[in-house]
């Protein structure tokens, strides 16, 4: 039932089923990304001043336990998805300036508060062009706004299914890619 269920959900996300897999519930698969990185001196994780409030505590919590920095991108709304980018992109020419390495970026399909859709797809091209893993919390994306993982092809994506598949909570997907499936226990 659980390969029955994997494959429904894979079909969902146009993602191949050997890169799906449950968990509890979205930040659990965002804390299993950040957890499972291993982090030299310099790297940096990127996150945005929307962040859920339990990734950006692990954010915190991988700063405190290993050589990870941080970098918040602060913004509020109203502000265009050109804008957010070019916020996005400032922040790693910055980072990089100062000789730190951006090593992964989180950030949302849709921000739960204001409620706004974020240019998801923008920013995991910008990772790929900047050689940055993304790591996506689409907590409110799986039947609430389409989405094409192949197309995508993010490093690393989330999504609560209890909230528009309506099924029971504490259940949640996590897609990682075969090219990644090294990286996590």
């Amino acid at each position: 039932m659980l390969d029955e269920s994997r494959k429904a959900v894979a079909k969902i996300l146009n993602a191949p089923v050997e890169g799906v897999v449950f968990v509890p519930n979205a930040s659990t698969g965002t804390n299993t990304v950040l957890r499972n990185l291993v982090y030299q001196p310099g790297d940096v994780i990127i996150y945005f001043a929307t962040v859920y409030g339990a990734c950006g505590k692990t954010v915190t919590y991988m700063t405190e336990t290993t050589p990870a920095t941080s970098h918040m991108i602060e913004y509020t709304y109203p502000l265009t998805d050109t804008e957010l980018c070019a916020k996005f992109e400032e922040a790693v020419k910055e980072i990089k300036a100062s000789g730190m390495n951006p090593r992964v970026a989180i950030y949302d399909t849709v921000v739960s508060q204001p409620g706004v859709r974020v240019p998801f797809e923008r920013l995991t091209e910008l990772c790929r062009q900047y050689g940055i893993l993304s790591c996506i919390d689409g907590a409110h994306c799986v039947g609430g706004i389409p989405i094409d993982l192949t197309k995508l092809d993010p490093d690393f994506f989330v999504s609560n299914c209890h909230k528009w598949l309506h099924v029971p909570r504490g259940c949640a997907v996590f897609y990682v890619p075969e090219r990644h499936h090294s990286l996590m226990r």
